[in-house]
This record gives C-alpha cells, sequence and structure tokens, in this order.
C-alpha cells in the first residue's frame, strides 16, 4: 500500500494533531467535532494531503491549533499548553493522522466516508490502548460499508436540485441539508422517516449515512 508521505514525518504528524485537539478541546474548552470541522474548513488539512512538511511536522499542535482557528474566524486563547497524551481528544487527533497517512486518503474524504474526530473519539474507551492496526480495521470497515453509497451532494447535483429545492421537496430544513451536506450532521443518526424522505426525492435506495 502507498501511504500518504515519507514515514520519517509520521510520529511529527501524529504527536502535532494529537496536541492540536488537546490544546483546542481539553485546554481551550472547544467542542471536539467544530473544531475538526474547523480544521477541515481552515485549508490546513489539505496541507497533510499536499504532504507540506510546515504542517506535517514545522509547527507545534499549539501552533497548529492557534493557526485553526485564526483562519476560522474565532481566535484561541493564549494558555499554557501542558498537553496531555493520555487525553481521548490527543489519542483521536494521533490515531487519525495515522489514518489519514496509511490510507492514503484527505481527510475530507475520511470525514465523508464518516471517519472524523466524533467518530474516534467514541471508540477511545475501546481501541486508545489497543495496536493501531485495531483502529485501521475499524476505519477500513467503515470505508467498505459507505463504497456503495453516495454522498447527499453528489445525489442532489444528479438530481438537478439546489439545496433549497431538496429541502422544499423532501419537507428537511434548508439549515439541515447544509449541515449534512457539510458533515456538520451526520444522516446516520437523522430520523428513519427523514432519510426515507431524501431517498425519495432523490429516487435513490442507498444514501451515505
Amino acid at each position: 500500500m502507498t501511504h500518504a508521505y515519507n514515514k520519517s514525518y509520521l510520529e511529527d504528524a501524529m504527536s502535532n494533531l494529537g496536541a492540536m485537539l488537546d490544546y483546542a478541546v481539553g485546554i481551550c474548552g472547544e467542542d471536539l467535532d467544530m473544531f475538526w470541522h474547523r480544521f477541515l474548513a481552515s485549508g490546513i488539512a489539505e496541507q497533510f494531503t499536499y504532504r507540506n512538511p510546515k504542517y506535517l511536522c514545522g509547527l507545534s499542535g499549539t501552533e497548529l491549533a492557534l493557526a485553526v482557528a485564526s483562519r476560522t474566524g474565532t481566535p484561541l486563547p493564549m494558555k499554557e499548553p501542558l498537553i496531555d497524551i493520555g487525553s481521548r481528544e490527543y489519542w483521536t487527533g494521533w490515531t487519525l493522522a495515522y489514518l489519514q497517512w496509511y490510507l492514503n486518503l484527505p481527510f475530507e474524504t475520511l470525514q465523508k466516508k464518516g471517519i472524523g474526530a466524533s467518530t474516534l473519539a467514541e471508540v477511545y474507551p475501546t481501541l486508545h490502548e489497543a495496536d493501531l492496526m485495531r483502529s485501521v480495521a475499524f476505519a477500513q470497515k467503515l470505508l467498505e460499508e459507505n463504497s456503495g453509497k453516495q454522498s447527499l451532494k453528489a445525489l442532489r447535483k444528479n438530481a438537478g436540485l439546489t439545496q433549497q429545492e431538496l429541502a422544499d421537496a423532501s419537507g428537511i430544513s434548508l439549515r439541515a441539508i447544509r449541515a449534512y451536506e457539510q458533515g456538520q450532521l451526520s444522516l446516520a443518526k437523522a430520523s428513519a422517516d427523514s432519510v426515507a424522505r431524501l431517498q425519495s426525492v432523490l429516487g435513490v435506495e442507498n444514501l451515505a449515512l
């Protein structure tokens, strides 16, 4: 398997992404899932895909967190970076960095396939002391489960609908449609009725949850 970048960067990338989440969430009190989405929106996540050494190993985890915050509108307070490498947040970022490297997929693609901060945080109690390949197996299972399904955004565009038109036809709010497409809300947690209405309007049986 071809990995995302040279393994010599991996340890730093894992440590820094773990420290980024621990600083933002554990020290500064940010919401884990919301800050992860800020990371995805900041453009910094893409730098891992582009193999940019500055972001893989050139910035500390605290510096990454501050950069994400400054790029996405709400700065973080400057606090002493007493990083807890045993925290749920640290492990989540540390593991996501490994999965992005091992699977050679952008963080954005992993998120769309259901592999994001909230997903990893949920399995922290069972996987944080296990070999990393257990986390890889967990991620690969999610990728396989979602491989035959198309995203809501792709299906909407294929149907020639705007977000507003889909909202009107399905009876689901425009705000919710936008949140589902951006990964801020998970369709996996939507009601069966909402999923059924979307599938009916879009004319599909398999919707990526």
